[in-house]
């Protein structure tokens, strides 16, 4: 083989070779690019579960105890019932409670914030206080005539509710804020949190996420929701603006891959 039979040769072999080097990359890109925003897909929707299973059972009146629409700290507090009873009537300064048979795997998880018991007009009256498990309690519940399921118990709650009628229903619930903010996951990254108020028991549910996450608000028979926050009073359920975020940009790239999500839960019992 003479030299420009072997210098065509080498020329071939480069073109094939550079060619070959760019189907390489951009496989190796495009592959990139699936898998950061998948891992973002997944951001957005792990910590949806727990959030809407706790959301749908929040009281339409009441159930939201505080809610903030900060950019990057966007936040909302909910009452969510974790016990279901009957009221028995008052003793010793305290209300007492028949309520009726709970998993003991879903109360050992919670952290009770005080009880609400319904009004003749429909909506709970909630009042924030301790819980004591007392067989004191019991008599008060015969008395009214009123009997404890087995696998249930008679609780008493405090403070004093003021006159409450005997026989209305009633719950035992926890104080729970969803949140946006820093992440301890991944440091310098917005995290979405979960918390526990009687406790202060905190959980990381999922990071990171894009500063555009946040909740937005319904109110009343609006059927659009609003980033500035009602009146607590006026707020019919919420809007979960998910953006979740990749942990590193893509190839080429200098910002992380972003995958938003949006869903709604609206509250329960509304009277009108």
């Amino acid at each position: 083989m003479g030299i420009p039979e072997l210098i065509v040769g080498m020329v071939v072999m480069g073109i094939i070779g550079i060619a070959t080097v760019k189907a390489f990359l951009s496989q190796t890109r495009f592959a990139d690019t699936q898998l950061k925003r998948r891992f973002a897909r997944s951001v957005s929707r792990s910590p949806i579960n727990p959030l809407m299973s706790e959301m749908r059972m929040v009281e339409n009146v009441g159930g939201v105890a505080a809610a903030s629409s900060a950019t990057g700290a966007s936040s909302i507090t909910v009452r969510v019932p974790i016990a279901m009873g009957l009221v028995c009537g008052q003793a010793g300064g305290s209300t007492v409670l028949s309520m009726t048979p709970t998993d003991s795997l879903v109360l050992a998880g919670t952290a009770v914030s005080g009880y609400a018991y319904r009004a003749v007009n429909g909506t709970y009256t909630y009042t924030e206080g301790a819980l004591t498990i007392s067989s004191a309690g019991a008599a008060t519940c015969a008395g009214a005539g009123i009997t404890t399921l087995p696998g249930g118990r008679v609780v008493t709650v405090t403070p004093f509710a003021g006159a409450v009628t005997v026989g209305r229903p009633a719950f035992l619930y926890q104080r729970v804020r969803y949140s946006f903010a820093p992440s301890t996951t991944l440091p310098g990254r917005l995290g979405f949190w979960r918390t526990l108020e009687a406790t202060g028991s905190t959980e990381e549910l999922a990071a990171p996420f894009d500063s555009t996450s946040r909740f937005r608000f319904y109110r009343d028979a609006n059927d659009t929701s609003d980033v500035t926050v009602p009146p607590l009073a006026e707020i019919t359920g919420v809007e979960l603006v998910l953006s979740g975020a990749s942990e590193r940009p893509r190839f080429g790239k200098s910002v992380p891959e972003v995958a938003p999500l949006r869903t709604a839960a609206f509250f329960v019992n509304r009277l009108n």
